[in-house]
């Protein structure tokens, strides 16, 4: 879920993940995109202590989910996101 609390003048935004399940050793991870895509981030293996890596992709999941729900709120806090689905074609029906 998505957090938002009024600070002073400050703005704090924070998203909870309760079932957040990564994995950066073994299965799926050895095929070579998966395997690039997890380094390119610096995830790939197990890290140095073991769970680093982890614990790391998962925060890396949670930066951007907090991003989407910022631009979000944005869109609706300035009564933009009707707007934008219709400029971007969202709801369409393609034939």
């Amino acid at each position: 879920y998505t957090w938002t609390e009024v600070r002073g003048e400050d703005l704090y935004i924070s998203i909870t993940l309760p079932s957040l399940e990564v994995g950066t050793v073994g299965g799926g991870t050895r095929l070579p995109t998966q395997r690039e895509a997890l380094s390119i981030m610096g995830v790939y293996g197990s890290g140095n202590p073991p769970g680093y890596n982890a614990k790391k992709f998962a925060e890396i999941i949670a930066a951007t989910v907090l991003a989407g729900e910022l631009n979000l709120l944005t869109a609706l806090a300035n009564k933009e996101l009707g707007k934008a689905h219709k400029k971007l074609g969202r709801g369409m029906v393609l034939k």
